[in-house]
């Protein structure tokens, strides 16, 4: 029997880069924000928020389901893109995923419980799928409980170790952070900006195209949904939110990386103006009563605008392409290749 818990990492998600810095505005955390709060406690990073959503690629992602469910928000290849995020920062990782109603479940469920209680006692907490990407703190084998807590404030949820993977949707996944190990910034920057053209251009091979839209399709979808009424308006709006904090951190992220290239500056703009067209289409948004009334025409508004950030990103991916086009060149057509 034993129990520990990391109360500095419960108490203190705040960094000197600011509260708002981190904190997910759709109320729906994301792997990122899990792991940024990890790399701030164990002191493995000094680097704000976006620099980390940028190195790691996650920022570029946009996917949607088609009816603008939460979902679209956690639909991608968690073990692939999670382990390469961590690699690309320097992070050693291990982890495991699958689904709760396999019949060796409990055997997953098991380990689980021991890799995380080791990475407790490590002193780094792990990152868990509860319904959204969570920290876990602690744990006591006496109460048979984990303490986890969201990726932003300091609230903290007893999960019962019969509880672990037992999800709404039947996805369990955990990952623990190992080691750390300093990495060359701008190399990691540029390359982070070369899979941006690659998420953009490549439909994730785990979603069906019938039901997610991936890169510039995701506007498409997201357009034709607003126009058909077919959504539920506080779902579309957590959706909208989340790529509208992704998108601002995109923009900071790229007007610091101006050197790596002379055709940087147009990427730079067009990441900017990007950010400010989804500020303007989020205040229609958090117009809640027209909002919520699927007024036609201030749909109508959020459509246009959505629109103009399909074009504007896909510019900001030209502009990419033109700043490195030897090494996007030369992977011919598997720009994702590292």
């Amino acid at each position: 029997m034993g129990s520990k818990i990391l109360l500095d990492l419960i108490e203190s998600p705040q960094t000197q880069h600011g509260a708002e810095e981190h904190i997910s505005w759709s109320g729906v955390g994301s792997y990122i924000d899990a792991m940024y709060r990890v790399l701030i406690h164990k002191q493995w990073t000094e680097l704000p928020h976006h620099m980390i959503a940028g190195m790691t690629a996650s920022v570029f992602r946009l996917v949607v389901d088609r009816r603008l469910t939460i979902e679209s928000i956690s639909a991608y290849n968690w073990m692939a893109e999670n382990f390469v995020a961590a690699d690309f920062i320097g992070v050693t990782a291990s982890q495991s995923a699958g689904f709760s109603f396999e019949p060796t479940f409990p055997l997953y469920q098991k380990q689980a419980l021991l890799d995380i209680k080791a990475s407790i006692d490590r002193g780094i907490g792990a990152i868990l799928w509860h319904d959204q990407f969570v920290i876990c703190a602690g744990y006591d084998d006496g109460e048979q409980v984990l303490f986890i807590c969201e990726s932003e404030g300091n609230k903290v949820i007893r999960l019962p170790y019969d509880s672990f993977g037992r999800n709404t949707t039947p996805y369990w996944y955990y990952q623990v952070l190992e080691s750390h190990t300093t990495v060359d910034v701008w190399e990691v920057c540029k390359e982070s900006l070369i899979q941006a053209v690659y998420k953009w251009e490549t439909q994730d091979y785990m979603l069906p195209p019938q039901d997610y839209a991936c890169g510039p399709a995701a506007y498409e979808a997201i357009a034709a949904a607003l126009q058909s009424g077919a959504y539920e308006t506080n779902q579309a709006a957590i959706v909208l939110r989340y790529y509208t904090r992704s998108r601002q951190d995109m923009a900071a992220y790229a007007a610091g990386l101006g050197h790596l290239s002379d055709q940087m500056a147009q990427v730079m703009r067009e990441y900017a103006l990007l950010a400010d067209l989804y500020a303007q289409m989020m205040e229609l948004v958090e117009e809640s009563t027209a909002w919520d009334a699927k007024e036609p025409g201030h749909v109508l508004r959020v459509i246009h605008l959505i629109e103009q950030a399909g074009e504007t990103e896909q510019r900001a991916i030209d502009g990419i392409k033109r700043a490195f086009p030897e090494t996007i060149d030369n992977r011919f057509e598997d720009i994702g290749l590292r």
